[in-house]
């Protein structure tokens, strides 16, 4: 169960009003389906996909001056206008498929000693946690998972949590922008400036911070960062990318290793074998859209969605809030406990499933730290009849079957 300490839902927000009309025709989503699961893959517009078409085109019909004599130009234009949104140099960037390659790349080229500890908390991503448990296990390091409880009722909690667990042995401290499994939006600029005291790098998971969440990399002080763009920025799937500070980049290789090994960051992430890279280099359309919408807009809008929801569902499903009422530990996804009555169903896939075949509802049902939740994502094709209907349908599963 939640905690006694647990928000109350007393004086929860309206929901904002809606963007513009007919928002989810720039998507291809099927309509019949409630899409309530943009943090899982994203959802690509139209005119993004058009234009990665338009790249495979030219790609296929002019291979080698594309991919061989013009792809460094290419994507250096690339990073850069990714640099510019999320507040970083192009050179300093490389892209990867999505962050857990980003994560992956780090660790794999970080010389680990025997008695060394990878540190990180109990929301960490599950192929995260995997990727540095099997490292760890390579190099006979440690590997610490520091317990936060929810609800989280502040940043305090958090950072006092992850100081007590720093010693002279951690070699690293992986933490989530905004955590996967919970949603929580961690506060990552104190816990970095802590790290600093010690002398130990910190390596942020922002699978869901580009477009969630006003972003600046290079002002956050951590030595290293990965984001996905197929998530909030709704780049095709497969884009995303790793930075790294400038005095870390020497050690630091793709997880391909290729021709350019040696030859700095973007040479080596620029070329990591055969790919078809359009996704990368269209994700300046994903951001162009976007902005037309107005990307703080569109922050705002989303934000206070997931406000809301987090509030409704948790009135409605008669459960305390993951994190304070405020907003101020979510972006753009809220995740809520399901009641006792959930465990009527044998597993969270069956109730999962029940959601989809026969409501068609599409939202991941988690089991965490010995309770179901659902997350619910909040995008400007979402409208709140849907979460509405998801918390009918939900009750009525309860209690119903």
């Amino acid at each position: 169960m939640l905690e006694e300490s647990a928000p109350t839902t007393a004086g929860a927000p309206d929901p904002p009003a809606p963007l513009g009309p007919a928002l989810l025709a720039h998507w291809v989503l099927d309509p019949a389906v409630t899409f309530l699961n943009h943090g899982c893959f994203g959802a690509t517009p139209r005119v993004v996909l058009e234009a990665q078409t338009a790249w495979r085109e030219r790609l296929e019909r002019d291979p080698i001056e594309l991919l061989d004599r013009r792809r460094n130009a290419l994507l250096h234009e690339a990073r850069e206008a990714v640099g510019r949104f999320v507040g970083a140099d192009a050179d300093d960037l490389g892209f990867v498929t999505n962050a857990t390659g980003g994560v992956c790349a780090v660790l794999r080229s970080l010389p680990l000693h025997a008695g060394d500890e990878l540190v990180t908390t109990n929301h960490v991503y599950n192929a995260v946690r995997q990727t540095m448990r099997y490292v760890a296990r390579g190099a006979d390091a440690g590997y610490v998972e520091v317990e936060l409880k929810l609800p989280v009722t502040g940043p305090d909690p958090v950072v006092d949590a992850l100081a007590a667990a720093l010693t002279d042995r951690t070699r690293l401290v992986v933490i989530d922008h905004i955590t996967s499994p919970t949603a929580v939006v961690l506060p990552v600029e104190r816990i970095v400036q802590i790290c600093s005291e010690w002398g130990i790098d910190v390596l942020v998971d922002g699978a869901h911070a580009p477009g969630m969440i006003d972003l600046d990399v290079e002002g956050l002080g951590a030595a290293y960062y990965t984001g996905n763009l197929h998530k909030w920025v709704c780049a095709p799937k497969g884009t995303a990318f790793l930075w790294v500070r400038r005095d870390r980049q020497p050690g630091i290789h793709p997880n391909t290793i290729s021709h350019f090994l040696d030859e700095g960051l973007a040479a080596e992430f620029a070329w990591q074998g055969t790919r078809d890279i359009s996704g990368w280099l269209c994700a300046a359309d994903a951001i162009a859209f976007m902005t037309q919408l107005g990307w703080d807009r569109v922050r705002r809008h989303n934000h206070e969605l997931a406000v809301w929801v987090q509030a409704m569902l948790s009135r409605r499903l008669g459960v305390g809030a993951s994190t304070p009422l405020d907003g101020s530990m979510l972006g753009a996804m809220a995740t809520v406990a399901l009641p006792d009555e959930a465990r009527r169903f044998e597993t969270v896939e069956s109730l999962q499933g029940r959601l989809y075949d026969d409501h068609r509802i599409e939202i991941p049902v988690i089991d965490w730290d010995g309770r179901w939740w659902i997350r619910a994502s909040c995008q400007v094709y979402n409208t709140t009849d849907q979460y509405e209907r998801l918390a009918d349908v939900v009750t009525d599963l309860l209690h119903n079957g």
